[in-house]
């Protein structure tokens, strides 16, 4: 199984990065830090999310920490992972991770789910 991630560039001048994930050190001025890296590029830590290995209805990857609309219900459900494996949370974004259903079932619905934004673009 080949693993994907995603995270924001720690600049903002390049959006996502996708690629490997890389955690390592940089040396500054007092000494070295830990920093977490995308295909290459410094990203922001907390917007590092997995592939799901599933896809919305146009084809987009679905990522760890993306907010998608299920068409089914028109609700906006955001993708964690519990229990070793992907969930639509059916909770607010803030009041954490309670009950949801598995990922697969918003993608192998008659009206499947459209990624819609990202937790950390909030």
């Amino acid at each position: 199984m080949e693993y994907k991630f995603r995270g924001f560039d720690a600049t903002g001048q390049k959006g996502w990065v996708y690629g490997d994930l890389v955690a390592n050190k940089k040396v500054t001025k007092t000494g070295l830090e830990d920093r977490v890296m995308v295909g290459g590029y410094e990203v922001v830590p907390e917007s590092v999310g997995l592939c799901s290995g599933l896809k919305d209805w146009v084809g987009n990857d679905i990522y760890l920490g993306d907010i998608v609309r299920w068409f089914k219900d028109r609700k906006k459900y955001l993708v964690v992972f519990r229990s070793g494996m992907f969930y639509a949370s059916v909770e607010e974004f803030n009041k954490g991770v309670y009950g949801g259903f598995p990922l697969w079932v918003l993608c192998e619905e008659e009206k499947p789910c459209k990624v819609i934004g990202n937790i950390f673009e909030k």
